[in-house]
């Protein structure tokens, strides 16, 4: 975020940004229409704009230079208060505080880092001590899979009770299907997972060296100097101008990609290598494309009018629409399907996607759920749902997105299956998995005392490490949907004492990732060190207990407020209960 007062523009800086918004505009006029005349009008432009504003240059470094100054200053002050800040940085390992402290001093080089993982490779003798090891115990590993495949399947074929539609959806064949939908990702995943997380730390590592430290305090200023005054231009709402660098970056790179990659598979047929620069490029480091365009997709679900105002509405929904699709996003999915039915019931047992009736501290549990987000994410459950309350309107609006998605399907699959599958369905189905566990942690904690508080019900995340836009709120996001992302801090704040009054599920230095690795894992341990008791009296042990009954609490045919869900009832009524700020 900026910093609370940025030192004051002069006249000449002021000048020099706007030269830089029409050279830019210049330059796009230019390689949009690719006319030579356009293309000298745009240098010519710049040139002269440069030479105008040739004092204000010198103006304008020497005011980034007091900025950054500024912002570092900030940020050692931000150290000292998060120091200080016991509830929230109470339990947790390695605050980020001490994070923030280091980022200031030494960092590691990308190279030593490199090094470091050498130097953990293990040695040929390591490598067969290990082998040696594993061939002693398997025999013990043999005579215990009869036993572990005996409990398994009476976990599988226990009978459960399940909210309708689901009861029609035996367990072994829910199981079976999430098993082959991650097994379909998984060979793409895993190499985007290999390649672009290490790949992020190595760049975070060339970052943070103080060599770039001022470029590192300063960089955000520079983008926000286009991104503010186009934003005033263009959008409803200024404060989302910061959405603009990566809709023109998401929606200029990857259908450029996308439509290379066609050209060389109608060349060359398939290509392992173009597949790979492909996918990679398309989620970026540590995946944070991916993350970008579907908290993009997200927003723009909720803003019903739209991002953008006058004459530049032509370009609302160009994320559902446009970047969302080579995203695997169906479009009108979140604008219809989300908002009318999950912010309707909030996970509730007629929302098409609870989890409610499943034991989350069970990672197998997990397999069950991802046949009820995939129907979701495809529209064919809340085309059900909408069809039974008969909200036709709903059906028109979500009928046209999924014909336009599945009919480039088909096209790509009548053109050429291998590309339809590995560049058009692959996308679908990481969408459908991967937010498919996002969604599966943000409602997992249900307090049995008071199943419908949502305060318990969706997750805080407070420092989190991948805050993408505060969708790290999603207490006040279902609480408050109408708060503008850059106040769900301050809602957070205002309202502290109501989530003290109810233990509310809050973290503290982590991020989703960890917390569903932890989940699966059943490491209840660090899931609770990281847990930030706000009132200050839980030790570890009882924060740890308080997690696992929450998660461990399932609905019977009662629901989750004492409400049966059969297909009668389903989604008839809506469960929003009204809290009092």
């Amino acid at each position: 975020s900026p910093p609370s007062q940025a030192p004051k523009e002069t006249k000449e800086t002021g000048m020099l940004r706007l030269g830089f918004v029409v050279g830019l505009l210049a330059i796009f006029l230019a390689s949009s229409t690719f006319s030579y005349l356009s293309a000298l009008l745009a240098v010519t432009t710049t040139i002269g704009l440069t030479v105008v504003c040739t004092g204000g240059v010198k103006a304008w470094a020497d005011w980034l230079d007091q900025l950054a100054e500024q912002q570092l200053a900030e940020e050692r002050a931000r150290v000292s208060i998060h120091r200080k800040d016991v509830d929230t940085s109470k339990g947790a390992e390695g605050s980020s505080a001490d994070k923030l402290a280091k980022d200031l001093d030494y960092q590691p080089t990308a190279y030593e880092l490199v090094m470091e993982a050498v130097s953990k490779i293990p040695t040929r003798a390591e490598v067969a001590a290990k082998l040696s090891s594993a061939r002693q115990g398997a025999p013990a590993a043999c005579r215990s899979l009869p036993a572990g495949l005996k409990s398994f399947c009476q976990w599988l074929f226990a009978e459960n009770w399940r909210p309708f539609p689901w009861q029609y959806l035996p367990d072994p064949v829910a199981f079976a299907w999430g098993l082959v939908e991650i097994l379909f990702i998984a060979p793409i995943l895993g190499i985007e997972i290999m390649i672009t997380v290490p790949l992020m730390e190595l760049l975070k590592a060339e970052w943070r060296q103080p060599r770039l430290q001022k470029l590192r305090l300063v960089m955000p200023e520079l983008v926000r100097c286009i991104s503010r005054p186009l934003g005033q231009l263009v959008l409803r709402d200024p404060r989302n101008h910061s959405y603009l660098p990566w809709m023109i970056w998401l929606g200029t790179v990857t259908p450029c990609l996308f439509f290379w990659a066609l050209k060389r598979h109608a060349n060359y047929g398939f290509e392992f290598s173009t597949m790979c620069i492909y996918h990679l490029i398309r989620v970026g480091p540590r995946l944070q494309f991916f993350a970008h365009i579907h908290t993009l997709t997200h927003k723009e679900g909720h803003a019903h009018r739209g991002f953008f105002k006058g004459i530049f509405q032509v370009l609302n929904c160009t994320v559902e629409w446009w970047i969302g699709p080579f995203y695997g996003v169906v479009p009108w999915n979140y604008y219809i399907a989300h908002m009318k039915i999950h912010h309707r019931w909030h996970n509730d047992v007629d929302d098409v996607h609870t989890n409610l009736d499943l034991d989350r501290t069970n990672p197998l549990a997990f397999f069950l759920y991802v046949p009820r987000f995939t129907l979701y994410w495809t529209g064919l459950s809340p085309l059900a749902l909408f069809i039974k309350r008969q909200e036709w309107w709903l059906i028109q609006k979500l009928l046209l997105g999924m014909g336009a998605y599945y009919g480039v399907t088909l096209l790509l699959l009548w053109w050429d299956p291998v590309f339809a599958v590995v560049y058009w369905l692959f996308p679908h189905m990481e969408a459908c998995v991967l937010l498919c566990a996002i969604s599966y942690l943000w409602h997992a904690f249900v307090e049995e005392s008071d199943p419908g508080n949502q305060y318990v019900n969706s997750v805080t995340i407070i420092d989190g490490h991948d805050n993408v836009w505060n969708e790290d709120y999603h207490v006040v996001h279902h609480h408050a949907p109408n708060t503008h992302w850059t106040e769900m801090p301050a809602h957070f704040e205002k309202n502290r004492h109501l989530y003290a009054a109810v233990n509310a599920t809050i973290f503290h230095d982590t991020e989703e990732g960890m917390l569903l690795q932890w989940m699966f894992e059943q490491n209840w341990d660090a899931m609770a060190r990281h847990f930030v008791d706000l009132n200050g009296k839980l030790t570890l042990e009882e924060k740890r207990a308080l997690l696992v009954r929450r998660l461990s609490h399932v609905v019977d045919a009662r629901g989750r407020d004492g409400k049966r869900c059969e297909r009668k009832e389903w989604g008839a009524t809506s469960t929003i209960r009204d809290f009092t700020e």
